[in-house]
């Protein structure tokens, strides 16, 4: 399996770091790569053929960076996992997709399920705040492949632990998901 991994943001921060926690000098860009970077590991000890790129680039707006979709698309991705983290003051994880029915919205069940089976026995407080369709956003609405968007938790919350001290944790939780998916397709 062809995997994409798109840690959000832009790389480096740069234009665009994502949410803050300025107290605890976090930025969601920084976040999204390490996890990015650690699943992308999981995912080829697991046979997975991996391409990772943080661009703020995602459908051709800003040129002179790399294009995530047009990347994505020209690859032959066989999935696309676009990584965040949520800002907001909620709890938990949730993963978005084009459509709940098919094959993208088994991909975010599969993600999901994985990320709160491995999280919540951590931190009980972490919620499953499920999979929702979010057909607007450009990763899963131009991207040719089954997509999704997760957001891991909520970078100013009582999440940041997670975030923090479990990253590796929720890179694994990401990898299973995706190797969950393949497993059923």
């Amino acid at each position: 399996m062809r995997v994409f991994l798109n840690p959000g943001h832009a790389l480096g921060g740069r234009p665009d770091p994502g949410c803050t926690n300025p107290r605890c000098q976090l930025r969601e860009c920084d976040l999204a790569l390490t996890y990015g970077s650690l699943c992308g590991k999981y995912l080829e000890a697991a046979g997975c053929e991996v391409k990772l790129l943080q661009s703020h680039n995602l459908a051709g707006e800003s040129p002179g960076f790399p294009c995530v979709v047009d990347t994505a698309n020209a690859w032959g991705a066989d999935v696309f996992i676009s990584i965040h983290v949520n800002a907001g003051g909620g709890r938990g994880a949730e993963t978005y997709c084009y459509s709940t029915e098919g094959a993208g919205g088994r991909l975010a069940a599969c993600i999901q399920n994985q990320l709160v089976k491995s999280l919540a026995p951590i931190d009980p407080g972490y919620r499953d705040r499920g999979v929702k369709a979010h057909p607007s956003f450009c990763v899963l609405r131009n991207t040719t492949m089954p997509a999704v968007l997760v957001e891991v938790g909520f970078i100013d919350s009582d999440d940041v632990g997670l975030l923090t001290l479990h990253g590796d944790a929720i890179a694994r939780a990401i990898a299973r998901g995706v190797t969950d998916y393949g497993d059923e397709s």
